[in-house]
């Protein structure tokens, strides 16, 4: 407990810089721009090298056009557009995967001459989509697979008279998935809709990711762990199950948020050693459980109770220091915990970690001496102690699974400076609301004008920051976002124009509200021509 306590201190004391996904940090040309003519290209610049998997480019008439990069990587992105191209608002979609192999979108906009506008209303906001939770789903069921396979193949190789049968089929299932979650990942790369798994596009675009490095190693280990399960000889079961933990730490090491941290040097081992210290704790409770069921007072199973209860010990120590260091890896500040949606899932994390650590505690010092000792009461209540932490461990890794959807604060898009426009936008004004913030949404000229209250009371309400962002998932057009600022007379001005609207469909519009530092709030409508 001392040792977590320190661990603990350290998290909410130490300040670091923060990295991430990819944010692009200029454009040109410049978000909001009304240019004399039309550009030859757009140049979008990211913080660092990048893939582009999907470009449209949106005239006034709202309907996508045919457009590629000069070259498909790096940092900077150079678009050649479309010559003659008449005036009004124009959108260029973007869509590209950073270097921790998750896709980043957005939306640059600029207008040629005078824009025209169309009016828009607030209806009621989106329904999440199902290709997320598919996503989600797929990688939580492919982590416990593999966790479990990876645990039960430790046990197997210290006695290879127990083969843990129950194990094969979630081998055969976490293979399966595999594709599964390859299809899934192109699908999320490109943006498209699941009937898209019918052509080659998703599957090449997925494996020319870095997540198809995640997925192979994923294989190699489940196979590893396989391999181990069946053999024969204690030396060949050790070697596989040995081979299988170190392919699991590597398969997650290999993409994903924290692997891409700065300095690789160190996030990337720290993400190993992490993952097999978390994969030989959490896959070692199912055995445990079967090692312990009801039978005789001298029962076989002492040796390789004893055996795990010596080793966990360090095991879960080096899972918490190696989680430290990649939690202050990510985060910028204490605050980022309860403020961005990467912090809340890292608190609920920690929250469960302290759970399953209260829990192995007691089975430690109060239920496994007695155990060891023949007392068949103390090692029913460590069997089923231990059913309540498997079941943690559970809801644990699906917890997890929602980090592909939450960059950390390390990763959020950098805003660019937006040049306000002299033209008009004919919006009506709207409402959006929820039970913490209601905001009035006014366009005037070439801006939004947005007035916060309290819900409940219906006062002003004060606000360090507000964020609006709009999109078009349906005709493919990635969120647009623009950072507000506060006038003299309390009300929030976003800086922006008319969009092409024709055949364009709804639109989705969020307003992001940090209230103080504390909370923060978010306000979500549909937008209709």
């Amino acid at each position: 407990m001392k040792v977590a306590f320190i661990l603990l201190a350290c998290l909410l004391t130490w300040g670091q810089a923060a990295w991430g996904h990819a944010a692009l940090i200029r454009a040109d040309p410049a978000p909001g721009a009304v240019l004399e003519r039309a550009p030859d290209a757009a140049v979008l610049t990211f913080n660092e090298p990048v893939s582009v998997t999907a470009l449209r480019l949106f005239g006034p008439e709202g309907q996508p056009a045919d457009v590629a990069p000069s070259r498909a990587g790096g940092s900077r992105i150079r678009v050649p557009l479309p010559a003659g191209a008449p005036q009004g608002p124009y959108l260029l979609s973007w869509r590209v995967v950073s270097a921790d192999g998750h896709p980043v979108g957005g939306t640059l906009d600029y207008s040629v001459g005078v824009p025209g506008g169309s009016a828009m209303t607030a209806g009621a906001a989106a329904a999440p989509g199902a290709r997320e939770a598919a996503i989600w789903l797929g990688r939580w069921l492919g982590y416990a697979c593999l966790f479990a396979c990876v645990g039960a193949a430790l046990f197997s190789a210290r006695d290879p008279s127990d083969r843990q049968g129950w194990a094969r089929p979630l081998v055969w299932t976490g293979l399966a998935l595999l594709p599964l979650n390859l299809g899934l990942q192109g699908l999320d790369l490109l943006d498209l809709p699941g009937a898209a798994l019918l052509g080659w596009a998703p599957w090449s675009t997925a494996l020319a990711s870095r997540y198809a490095w995640t997925l192979g190693l994923s294989a190699l280990a489940l196979l590893a762990s396989a391999g181990a399960l069946r053999a024969r000889k204690s030396w060949v079961a050790r070697g596989c199950a040995g081979a299988g933990l170190a392919l699991a730490g590597a398969a997650l090491a290999a993409s994903g948020h924290a692997g891409t941290a700065p300095p690789q040097w160190l996030s990337r081992p720290l993400v190993v050693l992490h993952v097999v210290t978390a994969a030989a704790w959490l896959g070692a409770l199912v055995p445990l459980t079967r090692l312990l069921k009801p039978g005789p007072a001298g029962w076989a199973g002492q040796p390789l109770l004893a055996w795990f209860s010596r080793w966990i010990a360090p095991a879960v120590i080096l899972l918490l220091a190696s989680g430290t260091g990649l939690t202050l890896l990510q985060l910028d500040q204490p605050g980022d915990l309860w403020r961005t949606s990467y912090g809340i899932v890292l608190s609920v994390k920690l929250a469960l970690v302290c759970g399953l650590l209260a829990i192995a505690a007691f089975n430690r010092w109060r239920c496994t001496g007695p155990a060891l000792a023949g007392d068949r009461a103390a090692r029913g209540r460590l069997r089923r102690s231990i059913g309540v932490e498997a079941a943690v461990a559970l809801v644990l890794l699906g917890v997890v699974s929602l980090w592909r959807f939450t960059p950390p604060p390390r990763s959020l898009d950098a805003v660019v400076e937006a040049h306000a426009r002299s033209a008009g936008s004919r919006l009506a004004s709207f409402e959006l609301s929820n039970g913490r913030a209601r905001a009035r949404v006014m366009p005037s000229g070439g801006a939004w004008l947005i007035e916060l209250r309290d819900a409940v009371s219906g006062k002003p309400l004060e606000a360090q920051g507000l964020t609006l962002a709009l999109s078009n998932p349906q005709a493919g057009i990635e969120p647009l976002r623009r950072a507000a600022r506060r006038q003299q007379d309390g009300r929030w001005r976003v800086d922006m124009g008319s969009l092409p609207l024709s055949g364009a469909g709804r639109w989705q519009l969020s307003i992001d509200i940090l209230v103080d530092d504390f909370e923060q709030t978010t306000l979500e409508g549909m937008l209709s021509p």
